[in-house]
């Protein structure tokens, strides 16, 4: 049986601390080690302690995804303790020096009808935490469908995009625990986030799409509590699921409601669900609105036409 164990890690961010998981079975094993601060980093060693690891016996590091309140403190583990570190091959690029999150975006902004002024106010809404990187060494790529094994167990590892495109999940299917990362929460929806498809960046993953199929594979396990990346331990495991697909289905019919006045961009449907949110916030509003038209367009339930360069949406009559 695994002894999977959780260390609460602070971040800068309004979501809170993020749970980091330790396998304490040997392998030792860190999921998640959270953003890379000095505050965070003396939470994780005082963690470890209080649980009798020291940092330089973690063997490895598992990153959910690549945002920076999970992935951040990744590198530094494993250049201080040698550790391997695990990762789907989708978040590795995202994860180099020379990546600019904003700039592979550029036109899906442009696609949006948003503003110079709102553009700009994301842009100067700078992250308080530096750019996560992952160690110039012994980095391994994951897809999916892999097993990490322990002494008295295994961990799969599951492919879960929506939330973010290279997003993983790990399941213990002896214990029913599932570590969910963001890809389910007790006390929010995780963001479709807006991400290029990686074989043609001219293009936008298909976030919400991928997200309520993850959803469906997970009602097909037999779970007997969630461990996600922020909040509190969900033992309530179909009704947390059950939830997160209907949150998203009334917004599909809340985005059909407002188009129902006329042929809309996505930053004027964005502004009447949220009409004062500003900076990453916004942006993270632009992202949902794209996300959850990119599906209503596949279900054929809204046309888009571009008008120089941007898309505007129309109900099917």
């Amino acid at each position: 049986m695994l002894n999977i164990t959780r260390i609460s890690v602070p971040t800068p961010y309004t979501v809170g601390p993020v749970n980091s998981y330790l396998i304490k079975n040997r392998p030792f094993t860190l999921v998640d080690p959270g953003p890379d601060t000095d505050e965070a980093k003396k939470a994780l060693v005082k963690g470890l302690y209080s649980f009798g690891v020291s940092l330089a016996e973690i063997d490895r590091v598992v990153i959910t995804h690549s945002h920076t309140d999970h992935s951040g403190l990744a590198r530094w583990i494993g250049d201080a303790a040698g550790a391997a570190v695990y990762v789907h091959k989708l978040e590795v690029r995202k994860l180099q020096p020379d990546y600019d999150y904003y700039q592979e975006r550029m036109p899906f902004f442009k696609e949006a009808g948003m503003p110079e002024s709102l553009l700009t106010e994301i842009m100067d809404d700078k992250d308080p935490v530096a750019k996560p990187l992952l160690p110039s060494s012994n980095v391994i790529e994951v897809s999916g469908g892999e097993s990490l094994e322990f002494e008295g167990g295994a961990l799969e590892i599951l492919h879960l995009p929506g939330h973010s495109g290279g997003h993983v999940c790990l399941y213990d299917r002896q214990g029913g625990r599932f570590l969910s990362g963001d890809f389910i929460l007790a006390h929010i929806t995780p963001n479709p986030v807006m991400e290029a498809d990686h074989s043609d960046f001219s293009s936008r993953i298909p976030a919400l799409a991928q997200y309520l199929e993850g959803l469906d594979r997970l009602k097909a396990i037999d779970l007997s509590v969630i461990l996600p990346g922020h909040g509190n331990i969900i033992e309530k495991c179909p009704e947390t699921v059950l939830k997160a697909q209907k949150h998203h289905f009334m917004r599909l019919e809340n985005i059909c409601s407002v188009l129902a006045g006329g042929s809309l961009s996505v930053y004027q449907v964005m502004r009447v669900l949220y009409p004062s949110i500003s900076g990453f916030k916004a942006y993270l509003g632009i992202s949902e609105v794209f996300a959850h038209l990119d599906l209503l367009v596949d279900m054929n339930r809204v046309t888009r036409v571009k008008v120089s360069g941007v898309s505007f949406y129309s109900v099917v009559d």
